[in-house]
């Protein structure tokens, strides 16, 4: 869940992206996996939606292992349209992975994005990459 204003908007890295809708300070806890927000299902549990869902699970979701399965989280909110850089304004926490601060201040309207290969192990099929 943001912890931030953020608004989608069309991307010059990939499709839509995400935007800062305010300054962003360097260090700023950014976003945290809220359960009330954030939806965690095993790999077995997309697999038994229906094909629209399971492809909208693989393209907005990402992939993570957690106690030795795999699972795919899919953020509630416009985090769900965070591209990828190899040079991410939003890093990982200190924590688990389930908290993102700002790698440096941000200005309002810029895109807010991360590095996808820190966290979801699916990225180079996302990245078209295979």
């Amino acid at each position: 869940m943001f912890l931030i204003r953020a608004n989608v908007a069309p991307s010059t890295i990939s499709g839509m992206g995400c935007f800062a809708g305010e300054r962003i300070a360097h260090g700023q806890v950014v976003w945290v996996f809220e359960p009330r927000m954030d939806v965690r299902l095993s790999i077995d549990e997309v697999a038994a939606l229906p094909a629209a869902a399971r492809e909208f699970w693989h393209k907005h979701g990402y992939a993570e292992m957690q106690d030795g399965r795999k699972v795919i989280t899919l953020c509630g909110d416009h985090a769900k349209h965070l591209n990828h850089a190899d040079t991410p304004n939003l890093v990982s926490g200190p924590d688990d992975g389930d908290t993102y601060v700002a790698a440096r201040d941000i200005e309002a309207g810029e895109e807010l994005t991360c590095d996808y290969y820190s966290f979801d192990v699916d990225t180079d099929r996302k990245l078209g990459k295979r």
